[in-house]
C-alpha cells in the first residue's frame, strides 16, 4: 500500500511546492492531477522535479475540465494516458460524464473508448480507474428533492458492474461517496474488489474534500477495514486547497504531515 499527495491539494501553487512537501512529509508519491495550467508543463520537466525530489508520479488523474490544447473529452483521456507512459506512472484516474439523469453515464460510447485505452496501456503495466462522482449540487441543495429522486438518479452502484464487465479498476473518493447520503462503507463494500486507488478526504454535509478527521465521514473506520482486507493499492490525499493553507508552504506542509499521520495511524503503521 502507497499513499500519495495530489497536486490537486495544491493547484494553484507551483507544481514544485508539491513534490517539496511530499517528499519532506514523507508521501510514497504523487497524484499529478492535470489542470489548466500543468497542461502545459511537458513530461520532461515533470520527470526532473520528480528525480529531483526523489517522489514518482505514481498516478495521473485525467482533467474534468477544458485544458487549452488537449482536446475534448475523450482525447484528454488519451493524453492522459500517453504522461503517464512516459512518467512510467501506475494508473490513470478519470471522470465519467455525466447524463441528465444519472450520476455516471455508462453507455456504450464510453464501452468503446474504454476498449481503446486499454489497448493502450495493456503493455505498460498501467491501471485505468474510474471514479465515482458526487451527488449533483443542485439535488444537494434540495435535500428532499436528493432524497425523493436518488433511487432513480444515483447509479453509484452500478458503477461496480459496470467496471467488472468492462474489466478496469475504480477510484474510490471518499467526500464524493459521502454527498450521496449513503453509507461510505457500504459503498466501499459494493467496490472494494475493483478499488485500486481512493481519494480521501473528509465532508461535513456541506464543505467537500475536508481534512480527514474535520468532516463526519467514518474514514477511520474505512481505512480499518482496509487494513482487515490487506488492501494493497494506492490511498491519495485529495483534499480542497483552502483547508492546506497553500500560501504559507511550512503550513501545508505540517497539515501535509498531519493527514499523512491519520491515515497511518488509523492502518495501525508505525514508523
Amino acid at each position: 500500500m502507497r499513499i500519495l499527495l495530489s497536486t490537486g491539494c495544491l493547484y494553484e501553487n507551483p507544481p514544485s511546492d508539491v513534490f517539496k512537501i511530499a517528499s519532506v512529509a514523507g508521501y510514497d508519491g504523487i497524484e499529478w492531477l492535470v489542470d489548466n495550467y500543468k497542461s502545459i508543463i511537458p513530461a520532461h520537466n515533470i520527470k526532473k522535479m520528480s528525480d529531483d525530489y526523489g517522489v514518482p508520479v505514481v498516478s495521473v488523474h485525467s482533467p474534468f475540465m477544458i485544458c487549452d490544447g488537449w482536446g475534448g473529452f475523450w482525447e484528454r483521456i488519451q493524453r492522459s494516458i500517453k504522461l503517464a507512459i512516459d512518467l512510467s506512472s501506475e494508473l490513470v484516474n478519470f471522470h465519467p460524464h455525466r447524463s441528465p439523469f444519472l450520476y455516471h453515464r455508462l453507455d456504450e460510447e464510453l464501452q468503446k473508448h474504454i476498449s481503446d485505452y486499454k489497448n493502450r496501456v495493456k503493455n505498460h503495466n498501467i491501471a485505468l480507474t474510474i471514479e465515482n462522482l458526487p451527488c449533483p449540487k443542485h439535488l444537494r441543495i434540495i435535500p428532499f428533492l436528493d432524497r425523493l429522486l436518488s433511487p432513480l438518479t444515483d447509479n453509484t452502484n452500478q458503477l461496480a458492474q459496470f467496471a467488472i464487465e468492462n474489466r478496469i479498476n475504480i477510484t474510490f473518493d471518499t467526500t464524493h461517496a459521502g454527498t450521496t447520503g449513503h453509507d461510505i462503507l457500504n459503498i466501499y463494500d459494493v467496490f472494494k474488489d475493483r478499488i485500486a486507488n481512493i481519494h480521501l478526504s473528509d465532508y461535513d454535509g456541506e464543505k467537500q474534500h475536508l481534512l480527514p478527521g474535520e468532516g463526519h465521514l467514518p474514514l477511520k473506520d474505512l481505512l480499518s477495514r482496509l487494513k482487515a482486507n490487506k488492501y494493497d493499492g494506492i490511498i491519495t490525499l485529495e483534499t480542497n486547497p483552502a483547508v492546506m493553507e497553500p500560501k504559507d508552504i511550512s503550513k501545508a506542509t505540517q497539515k501535509a504531515k498531519q493527514c499523512l499521520l491519520y491515515i497511518k495511524n488509523a492502518l495501525g503503521i508505525y514508523d
